[in-house]
């Protein structure tokens, strides 16, 4: 486990398992970071400073309008930025531990994306991460046959099937255009290729720097190349998140190789100059990441170029977005065009 960086605690809800905050101390006790995604309904502030107290880096809440919540149904994503809002607040009341989203994005929603990138950097100091996940499901369609151990598959017997493919063709590239149109300051530092379509961008990654008052600009890819360069040598392992969001000014050391960074400096001086206060405000590190999962692309499979999120089935590491492929055929299937 030296490689390893952190932790996730998925689920199901892992906030309903009644040793939570225990694995949350074992984590700890082990010298790693740990991250519970979770849906948040049975999050209070005991149970939140609980958690703190055994170490918990961060809680990633994955709130959609596709979701049933009894007193949120029927509201678009604009409105459901109230209830990523008091979560946000929780945890900054709590102290210490990460807030981040996870948005699943779909036809119907795409149109709010640059809406939340703008709350979220209105909220820099409380909100630390926000992933846009294109939907995805299996394509029923004439031209593909699925197989398990050389056995067709009945399409009813699929999980989480459509035959919609105009639903499931959103990509990374996409929501990131709506995006940078609406702030064309905003560019991404780094991305994540495809496993068979080498040219598709699985992830793309923005890294903001501000305060909680003000955007100061972007990272730059030279800058992230050097933070885990400089991570990996004195840990021996590369960061999936820093300990702590609060990068401080130290960050702008790096304008010295990165055009990005020197543009968001540039800007902290004259936002200096015109208010002095800024000098003491704290300076904070914010991601967005926008994530195209598993595919079938010219009838291949096209998974993340090295699983991001790998995970634990019956004692083997698997790609998380395998999980219900192995549950239902302990296997993942396979794809024949015809």
């Amino acid at each position: 486990m030296i490689n390893c960086d952190y932790i996730t605690l998925a689920g199901g809800e892992p906030l309903i398992y009644p040793f939570i905050v225990e694995v949350v101390e074992f984590i700890t006790k082990n010298k790693l970071k740990s991250a519970i995604f979770s849906n948040g309904v049975k999050l209070d502030h005991r149970l939140a400073d609980d958690l703190k107290k055994a170490g918990l880096s961060k809680i990633h809440f994955h709130i959609d309008s596709q979701q049933v919540r009894p007193q949120w149904i029927g509201k678009n994503e604009l409105e459901l930025n109230k209830l990523r809002q008091y979560y946000a607040d929780l945890l900054w009341d709590i102290g210490r531990i990460q807030c981040g989203f996870h948005m699943t994005v779909y036809r119907s929603t795409i149109e709010y994306i640059p809406k939340i990138v703008l709350w979220a950097r209105r909220n820099m100091h409380k909100v630390h991460h926000v992933s846009f996940i294109a939907y995805r499901s299996v394509p029923v369609i004439d031209s593909i046959t699925y197989y398990v151990k050389g056995k067709r598959i009945d399409p009813d017997d699929l999980y989480n099937k459509t035959t919609d493919l105009n639903e499931i063709n959103i990509s990374t590239e996409e929501m990131y255009s709506l995006v940078v149109a609406q702030y064309p300051e905003l560019k991404a530092c780094a991305y994540l290729n495809g496993s068979s379509a080498y040219e598709t961008y699985k992830f793309l990654v923005i890294s903001n720097i501000g305060s909680r008052n003000k955007h100061y600009g972007i990272m730059g890819s030279k800058s992230l190349e050097l933070a885990q360069t400089f991570y990996h040598l004195f840990n021996g392992r590369y960061f999936a998140f820093l300990n702590s969001p609060v990068i401080g000014k130290k960050i702008f050391l790096l304008s010295l190789f990165d055009k990005n960074v020197r543009k968001a400096f540039t800007k902290f001086l004259m936002e200096c100059t015109k208010n002095p206060a800024r000098l003491i405000e704290r300076v904070y590190s914010q991601v967005f990441h926008f994530q195209q999962p598993n595919e079938i692309i010219n009838g291949k499979l096209n998974l993340c170029d090295d699983c991001v999120n790998m995970m634990v089935y019956n004692g083997k590491l698997i790609n998380s977005c395998q999980l219900d492929e192995y549950r239902t055929f302990g296997t993942p299937i396979t794809i024949m065009e015809n």
